[in-house]
């Protein structure tokens, strides 16, 4: 399917972007288009004829466009033909209805019969002639045939001259791409989703730098850091530092207890409690003398049996139990000793080249506050010893600073770093890659500067766009030669199709539209069969509009219904249907949307729909299809509006119309806008149709508040405003000299004065909010708009 347009130029559509009109919308199976007359709904037809013909339309034959299909594949103006390779597309517009059906017009305006119906449905034997005519021939030196001859030669050497220099420039990216930058590992390295670095890279590279090309060059200290990350190789994670509080004010307080613990001796020893050195070692040899020896060990002397008395007298169990207390303790800070010189592990060479930094400052914290905390232990150490050595002195320790939290902090430090380690080596190849592009990108920037890129680029597409204009009158001369010669050549052959094409018409003209009188007859013998059309058994020389847009769609659903049958063709088809009610009555106009609903929506053969109309009761029957009804999914619902009177755009529809099917809620919309003034008012399209708009929502508007049959339009206009005469003159000049040109002609060839608009219509908006307040509002509601 048909998911997108893009148009840069075709006639009315000018730089016209989807994704900035439609945003997240697409095509869908069905697309219903309304537009006003002259909105640009034929010329947004002709693109799809374009792609239909294979060929650009003869007025837009250097135009160019784009329609995206489903899956992403583009069909341009370049590469018409290459749509047949996804779908085929039939298109019912003026255009066709010109080309098929020339017959039904004289130049004179008067209506002339059919002489013949074929499957192009032109006069066959007029345009045989016209073959012969146009193409001409060298020999005679005139015509299609002698004229291409001489510009494909102008087009020959044109060419060869632009490819000179498009190919050099070709050159110089190609070898920076292959030559360079493919085989430089800091500018690109294969992947397996990026397997080369070709010239169609390059090209994209340079698109995205445009005109800035300066923000992308790089500093040396940006090159230098960038390298050196891509010269870091990918790193095991490190497991983070358990972060427990160190016990040093626990350690600090227990000691301080032992210290200050007293004991006192049941009969202490006077010369021992004088001197500690000696106290100490008198209870060092109790330990080498008592039930070991009898003599001293020191000078021999024996040892007297009341000894051990005194000195268990002296060295009592409470002192002896602090000295244990004591040994614990000093056991327990040589742990802890021992477990801070081992806690940390971690190696600058573990860390990212990057993050050593961050390593050498963590460490730097911890050095010094595993220093002070080490300190801090062995002052502890220190003096138990010495009152272990002298036992029952009691000690006060020195004022000491806590290197606690210091300690906690240079962990969360260590942490911080080790979390940032880890996260660089889940994110190393992206950031690999996003430094290589940085790099890439500045050596592409610079070497756009170098060989003067947008220069060269510019002079290229000045030969280029020559080329393309020159190529088209070419390409097109080629191709309607091609045409008029295949043409020629099976006209003869297209008998038996016209006698059945005329006599699906006719099927169509008597069973949905009632036509009874109106029918093809057949003349002449095969293989010369021609057709007229006949009215109660006599030539019709005088068709109405109206039934030569019956005879039209008839023939062109015709068509369709002969190729829908082919079942393994059909899911491919796409219709699109340009506006085909015109001068028709309210019956012809449900018949015509009967037609359209048994033969394509029904079945549900086809592939896509599109159908655009001006006409708001054929929108009302055509919301009506099958598929249409409360099927978001499968239904597109779009508006074509003019814009300051220079392109069109096609943008979602409103709301209203979406949800309403009558033109009274649109013409109070289109009113209402106008009223809103500066704030609203952009849209100068309105102003066209403003006189015409206005009297057809009072007439409406009016007759409903005052339906007496013997009241005309202008004495319920009066009625309406009898107390603001001011308003009443405003409004009769604006419906009058505005919507009707027979004695105004001057005036209308004038636009109206916006001021005047936006005067006129506040004064009936005004009006309608004072008078019906409920019908105002809920008008209002209607259009999705809220009051001011």
């Amino acid at each position: 399917m048909i998911t997108k347009i893009d148009v840069t130029h075709f006639g009315l559509f000018k730089n016209y972007t989807w994704d900035t009109a439609l945003a997240n919308e697409t095509f869908k199976k069905i697309n219903i288009i309304y537009g006003r007359n002259y909105s640009g709904k034929t010329t947004m037809s002709r693109m799809f004829k374009c792609v239909e013909d294979t060929i650009m339309h003869k007025d837009y034959d250097t135009c160019q466009f784009r329609l995206t299909l489903t899956g992403g594949q583009s069909i341009t103006n370049s590469n018409l033909a290459d749509f047949a390779q996804h779908h085929k597309i039939r298109v019912y517009n003026t255009d066709f209805v010109k080309e098929n059906l020339g017959w039904l017009h004289r130049e004179d305006g008067t209506i002339k019969p059919f002489t013949i119906l074929g499957a192009a449905n032109i006069e066959l034997e007029k345009q045989i002639e016209e073959i012969i005519e146009k193409l001409g021939s060298i020999e005679e030196s005139k015509g299609l045939i002698f004229e291409l001859t001489d510009e494909e030669e102008e087009l020959a050497k044109l060419r060869k001259k632009n490819n000179d220099k498009g190919n050099d420039l070709e050159d110089k990216l190609r070898k920076r791409a292959a030559d360079h930058i493919k085989v430089t590992d800091t500018l690109f390295i294969a992947t397996t989703a990026k397997k080369t670095y070709t010239i169609a890279d390059i090209k994209s590279e340079i698109t995205a730098i445009g005109d800035k090309t300066n923000d992308h060059l790089l500093d040396t200290d940006t090159v230098e850091m960038l390298l050196k990350l891509l010269k870091e190789a990918s790193m095991e994670d490190i497991n983070p530092l358990p972060v427990n509080n160190p016990r040093f004010a626990e350690y600090s307080q227990e000691c301080q207890k032992i210290l200050e613990q007293k004991i006192t001796p049941s009969k202490p020893i006077t010369e021992l409690i004088n001197d500690s050195i000696l106290q100490e070692w008198v209870r060092q040899g109790i330990d080498k003398h008592r039930d070991k020896r009898t003599t001293c060990g020191f000078c021999g002397a024996g040892l007297k049996d009341d000894l051990w008395g005194k000195l268990d007298q002296h060295f009592s169990k409470e002192s002896e139990d602090l000295r244990k207390k004591i040994k614990n303790k000093i056991d327990e800070l040589e742990v802890a000793k021992k477990e801070l010189s081992s806690f940390l592990s971690l190696k600058r060479d573990q860390f990212y080249g990057t993050l050593q930094v961050d390593f050498d400052g963590a460490l730097k914290q911890w050095d010094v506050a595993s220093g002070v905390y080490m300190k801090n232990i062995e002052i502890l150490i220190t003096e138990l010893k010495a009152r272990e050595k002298d036992i029952f002195k009691t000690r006060e320790l020195p004022e000491l600073t806590d290197a606690s939290s210091s300690l906690v902090n240079a962990i969360k430090a260590f942490n911080d770093a080790l979390a940032a380690h880890n996260r660089k080596t889940s994110s190393l190849f992206k950031d690999q890659e996003n430094a290589r592009k940085k790099l890439r990108l500045a050596h592409i920037a610079q070497f756009v500067i170098d060989i003067d890129y947008k220069n060269e680029l510019d002079a290229i597409e000045t030969e280029d766009n020559r080329l393309n204009l020159m190529g088209g009158v070419v390409k097109s001369k080629r191709e309607e030669i091609g045409r008029l010669q295949s043409d020629k050549r099976q006209l003869e052959a297209q008998a038996n199709d016209e006698s059945k094409g005329a006599e699906l018409v006719n099927q169509h003209l008597m069973h949905y539209f009632g036509h009874n009188e109106l029918k093809l007859v057949a003349e002449g013998e095969q293989p010369n069969i021609k057709f007229s059309i006949h009215r109660d058994a006599a030539p019709a020389n005088n068709l109405s509009e109206g039934e030569c847009s019956l005879i039209s769609f008839c023939y062109f659903m015709a068509k369709i219904e002969d190729e829908l049958k082919d079942e393994t063709e059909s899911d491919k088809l796409i219709i699109y249907i340009d506006d085909p009610i015109s001068s028709l009555d309210s019956n012809h106009i449900f018949f015509m949307f009967s037609l359209i609903e048994n033969v394509i929506a029904k079945p549900k053969k086809y592939c896509q729909l599109f159908i655009s109309t001006h006409n708001m009761e054929f929108l009302k029957y055509v919301k009506k299809l099958t598929g249409v009804k409360n099927n978001s999914k499968t239904v597109g619902h779009f508006m074509i509006e003019r814009r300051n009177q220079s392109s069109s755009f096609l943008i979602p529809a409103p709301l209203y119309m979406k949800n309403y099917i009558t033109e009274f809620n649109y013409l109070f919309d289109q009113i209402y806008q106008c009223s809103l003034g500066d704030r609203e008012f952009n849209n100068n399209n309105i102003q066209y149709g403003f006189g015409n708009n206005m009297r057809k929502f009072l007439e409406a508007y009016t007759f409903y508040r005052y339906p007496t049959q013997n009241m005309s339009f202008d004495q319920r206009l009066l009625k309406y405003f009898e107390n603001d005469g001011v308003t009443y003159t405003l409004v009769s000049r604006i419906i009058n000299e505005y919507s009707h040109m027979e004695d105004q002609f001057d005036r209308g060839m004038q636009p109206i004065d916006m001021d005047e608009i936006i005067k006129v219509s506040d004064a009936v908006i005004t009006r309608i909010r004072t008078t019906d307040p409920d019908q105002f509002d809920a008008l209002l509601d209607s259009v999705n708009r809220t009051a001011d």
